[in-house]
């Protein structure tokens, strides 16, 4: 990633070495970047990442829910 680059979402499904599964989610906060933005930018930004906030947490929470179903 260059230095002027930021990710703003991300999800990882890991597998370590002894065989255990996690997921994780992440969304940046981006409220310091509000001045940086033009405002529709920033709005629109804000809006996309509070949608993908609640789809990925569905996601998340079935594949939780998968794994901790076959995994015990």
């Amino acid at each position: 990633m260059k230095k002027n680059e930021a990710t703003l979402i991300s999800y990882k499904l890991t597998i370590d070495k002894k065989g255990r599964v996690f997921s994780e989610r992440s969304i940046s906060e981006i409220d310091e970047l509000e001045k940086k933005l033009k405002p529709i930018m920033f709005h629109t930004l804000k809006a996309v990442l509070r949608t993908a906030k609640a789809d990925l947490d569905k996601i998340h929470n079935r594949i939780e829910a998968d794994l901790n179903g076959r995994i015990q």
